[in-house]
C-alpha cells in the first residue's frame, strides 16, 4: 500500500497550519526528500501512517483529520486531479474516481453509488492499514469530509452542502467539531459515508485549470515568503493565504484552526490594531490586483478569493478600488 509523493506532500505542506517544521518531521521519521522529489513516486504505507501518527502526537489537542481536509489547498487538488479537466459535470468526476484514486492511493477504497433520491460517496481505510494505524485511520477518514467538498469547490466554485454524513466515530461533544465543520446532520458509529441530493451530480464542472491554479499557487507562495511575523494578525494572513480559496473563510473556523476561541482571537487582533475582516479584505485586495496583471478572467478570480459569484467580487473591488474591476485592468 502506498501514497504517491505528490499525494504525501500536500499532507506534509499543511503541518505549518499546526504549527510544526515540515523539514523537522521529515527528520523525526527518516524520510529521504529525494524520495518526495519526483511525485508519481510511492510513498511506503507505513511511512504515512508514521507520519501522521507523530503530527497527531505534537498536536493532541487539534482534530488533525478535520483539520488538513478542511484546509486542504483548493489549488493543490485542482493539480492532483487534472486527470479530470475533460469532465462536464461531477457525475463524471465521481464516475472516473474509483478508476483513478488507486492510482495515487492504495491505502482508501472508494466506491460511489446512487438510488431514486440521493447519490452515495463511501471509503474504506484498508484493513491492514488500519489495524497497525488506528490513529492515523481515523484521522484519514475524518480528513475526507474536507477533501470531497473542497474537490467539489475547487471543481466546481459552488459550496455544496451534504444530505448528511456518517462516521465510525463517537460523539466527542455537543455539537462534535465534524457537525461543525460539515453543517448537515452526522450520524454515529456507523460506516463512514457521504450523502447528496441526486441531482447534485449535474453539476457543472468549470475550474479543472492547471495554468490557473499554477498561477494561484506561485503568487500566493510568494506572499506566504513575505510573511515572517510571529503576531496574531501575520498568524491569521497567513492561515488565509494557505487555505484560500476554499469553503471555510469565516472567523469561527479559522479560531477553531488556530485552536482559540473567537473571541480569543478578535481581542488579540484590536489588540493590534486590526480586524478579521480587516485582513481578509487585505489579501483578497492584494491577491486580486496580482490575477488581474496576469490576465486571470474575472470569473476565475472571484473563485480564486473565494467570492459565491462575479458580482460580489465586483462589489467588493469597487468598494476599495473606487472603479471596476475592467476599468483597473485596461489601465494596467
Amino acid at each position: 500500500m502506498y501514497l504517491t509523493a505528490g499525494t504525501y506532500n500536500v499532507i506534509l505542506r499543511q503541518v505549518s497550519l499546526l504549527g510544526l517544521n515540515e523539514s523537522e518531521v521529515l527528520a523525526e521519521l527518516g524520510v529521504d526528500n529525494s524520495l518526495l522529489e519526483n511525485t508519481t513516486n510511492k510513498v511506503d504505507a507505513n511511512v504515512v501512517g508514521h507520519s501522521i501518527e507523530y503530527i497527531v502526537r505534537q498536536r493532541p489537542d487539534i482534530r488533525i483529520g478535520l483539520t488538513m481536509g478542511f484546509n486542504f489547498p483548493v489549488s493543490v487538488i485542482g493539480v492532483i486531479l487534472n486527470v479530470y479537466q475533460n469532465c462536464r459535470t461531477l457525475k463524471d468526476v465521481f464516475d472516473k474516481s474509483p478508476l483513478y484514486a488507486p492510482a495515487v492511493n492504495t491505502i482508501c477504497l472508494f466506491s460511489n453509488h446512487t438510488d431514486e433520491h440521493f447519490f452515495y460517496h463511501t471509503m474504506k481505510v484498508a484493513d491492514e492499514f488500519s489495524e497497525k494505524y488506528p490513529v492515523a485511520t481515523k484521522h484519514i477518514y475524518e480528513s475526507q469530509y474536507g477533501i470531497i467538498l473542497q474537490l467539489i469547490y475547487a471543481l466546481t466554485g459552488k459550496r455544496i452542502t451534504p444530505i448528511s454524513v456518517s462516521t465510525l466515530y463517537t460523539q466527542n461533544t455537543s455539537p462534535d467539531l465534524l457537525e461543525t465543520f460539515v453543517q448537515c446532520p452526522v450520524k454515529f458509529g456507523e460506516p463512514f459515508v457521504m450523502v447528496f441530493e441526486k441531482d447534485f451530480m449535474q453539476t457543472p464542472v468549470i475550474n479543472a485549470n492547471a495554468e490557473l491554479l499554477s498561477i494561484a499557487e506561485r503568487l500566493v507562495s510568494q506572499l506566504l515568503e513575505e510573511e515572517q511575523l510571529q503576531i496574531t494578525s501575520s498568524i491569521v494572513r497567513r492561515y488565509m493565504l494557505q487555505t484560500i480559496p476554499g469553503i471555510n473563510l469565516s472567523l469561527k473556523s479559522t479560531a477553531c484552526n488556530l485552536n482559540m476561541s473567537e473571541r480569543t482571537l478578535q481581542r488579540k487582533l484590536i489588540s493590534e490594531n486590526t480586524s478579521y475582516q480587516n485582513i481578509l479584505d487585505g489579501v483578497r485586495k492584494e491577491l486580486a490586483k496580482k490575477y488581474l496583471e496576469e490576465n486571470v478572467s474575472f470569473v476565475e478570480i472571484s473563485f480564486l478569493l473565494g467570492f459565491e459569484s462575479q458580482s460580489a467580487f465586483n462589489k467588493f473591488f469597487k468598494k476599495h478600488f473606487g472603479q471596476k474591476p475592467t476599468r483597473y485592468r485596461d489601465k494596467s
